[in-house]
């Protein structure tokens, strides 16, 4: 059964093997490229020239045609916090649009981290636009800082739809390059699975970048 997100076309018959780099931190665009088994060119994401401080990335087909926009939620956005772990779980929230939207009604889906304090595991839970009361997650990613790896399941079961890798190379240590290898399982959205994997490597890098910030400050 497919489990399109974004679309139907993206949900192949197949397994689909593919691998998300990012450019290192001195590249001015810093962004995602994603390619197949025979290295061609999938998807990237760019910032909008306007918004290269900010956020927020456009991921684009090989032909340059916007398919989803993802941005980190506001921290200002319905700023009405009884707690404060609303405000650190809003630094860690994501939002994801169709094409190059940011409205309300072209909302695809949520991606928030659980995990408010430091743990061995980075855990995101998804919500779709559909769930709204956000009670119980679509999906969750369940991710293993010392085995480099991360599992997306179906919801709250067992059923992995998506398994992704990291490879450490010497430009990530010097550059802060990424390399991920994804194998997206048939029938699941490649094009979300993509996307997911992108927002967690913007999350651990902003919880790396706050880790060394608190220590070079003790």
């Amino acid at each position: 059964m497919a489990m399109p997100v974004v679309g139907s076309r993206f949900c192949l018959p197949h397994e689909a093997a593919l691998t998300v780099t990012r450019r290192a931190a001195i590249d001015p665009n810093g962004g995602f490229t994603v390619t197949d088994s025979a290295g061609a060119v999938v998807l990237r994401s760019e910032i909008p020239l306007l918004l290269r401080r900010y956020t927020r990335r456009v991921i684009v087909d090989a032909a340059g045609v916007p398919i989803v926009s993802m941005k980190r939620k506001s921290l200002l956005a319905e700023a009405n916090f009884k707690y404060p772990y609303q405000l650190f779980r809003r630094r860690y929230t994501w939002e994801v649009f169709r094409g190059n939207s940011e409205d309300a009604s072209d909302l695809l889906f949520t991606v928030r981290r659980t995990t408010y304090y430091p743990k061995p595991k980075l855990e995101v839970d998804v919500f779709l636009a559909s769930n709204t009361s956000q009670n119980a997650c679509d999906f969750r990613v369940r991710c293993s800082y010392l085995r480099k790896s991360c599992t997306i399941y179906l919801g709250g079961s067992n059923t992995v739809i998506a398994q992704m890798s990291r490879t450490i190379g010497l430009s990530d240590w010097v550059f802060g390059a990424s390399k991920f290898r994804v194998t997206v399982f048939p029938h699941v959205d490649y094009v979300f699975v993509m996307v997911i994997a992108m927002i967690l490597d913007e999350i651990a890098r902003e919880i790396r970048s706050r880790a060394a910030t608190f220590h070079a400050s003790s």
